[in-house]
């Protein structure tokens, strides 16, 4: 009997037309693009532009007392991962603090923002599910001059804040938070450590390198190097593995793909 691999399977159907053809792009932080809310200048680096439909990807550097405008996503799903630093998540009048290796993930309709805490820069990423098409106008920017009040929902519980450094496995945010358009995985690794993904036909996935350095290799034996601030963006269905080659935090959004309502 002839055993065929997974991954060569993957491989001969996206060659005869069975599976859309699969999409592995490394981007590089310096290609990130500029947008503005309110007081903080953040980059968006998986976004429409790149042909993301299920998943995007920004970072937000932000000094003390800078404030993201409150807005709504009328169909996404938003997480906020603080990197470095302390926020707080605004929402109208309430505050809740969140510091580094906290995330807080906000489902679709609820108003918020962020204020940055503490006495240094804070360094977020965060990750919208599906994309928002507004958000990078700026027309969401409840801060610019004659701006109306943003129109959602503030319901009390409704935000989860979840400790995704202090989890040792698995995913930080899903089903559990009330997400069910995709997970996010922190990963810490040493150098030589290994792990296997996969994407289905029609999914997206992300792997942010926080710190460190990755090698992945995808089932035609293809090599992608990703260091720090890179990001590997992965559309369509694929085999992967990954390697550290130097200790590496890494930032894993699998997004599987779900439509608006």
């Amino acid at each position: 009997m002839i055993h065929l691999s997974h991954g060569f399977l993957l491989t001969l159907a996206a060659g005869v037309g069975l599976l859309p053809a699969q999409s592995i792009r490394v981007v590089k932080f310096s290609e990130s693009d500029p947008f503005r809310m309110g007081e903080v200048t953040s980059r968006r680096i998986i976004h429409p532009g790149l042909g993301a439909k299920n998943t995007t990807l920004n970072l937000s550097v932000s000094k003390p007392g800078s404030e993201f405008a409150q807005h709504v996503h009328d169909y996404s799903d938003d997480t906020i991962l603080v990197l470095e630093g302390e926020v707080n998540l605004r929402q109208g009048d309430a505050r809740h603090l969140f510091r580094a290796g906290e995330c807080a993930f906000v489902p679709t309709g609820q108003i918020h923002g962020t204020i940055t805490a503490g006495t240094g820069e804070a360094v977020m990423i965060s990750f919208q599910n599906p994309p928002d098409l507004i958000l990078y106008t700026g027309a969401r920017d409840s801060k610019r001059p004659g701006a109306a009040a943003p129109k959602g929902v503030i319901t009390p519980g409704a935000v989860k804040y979840v400790p995704f450094r202090a989890r040792k496995a698995g995913a930080f945010t899903g089903p559990e938070q009330g997400s069910n358009r995709a997970a996010g995985i922190r990963r810490q690794l040493q150098p030589g450590t290994k792990f296997r993904t996969q994407v289905a036909a029609g999914g997206e996935e992300l792997l942010f390198v926080w710190k460190g350095a990755v090698r992945v290799t995808d089932q035609a034996g293809k090599v992608y190097e990703a260091g720090e601030r890179d990001t590997v963006f992965i559309q369509g269905a694929a085999d992967l593995r990954v390697e550290a080659t130097a200790p590496s935090e890494l930032i894993q959004v699998k997004a599987p793909g779900t439509k608006a309502p």
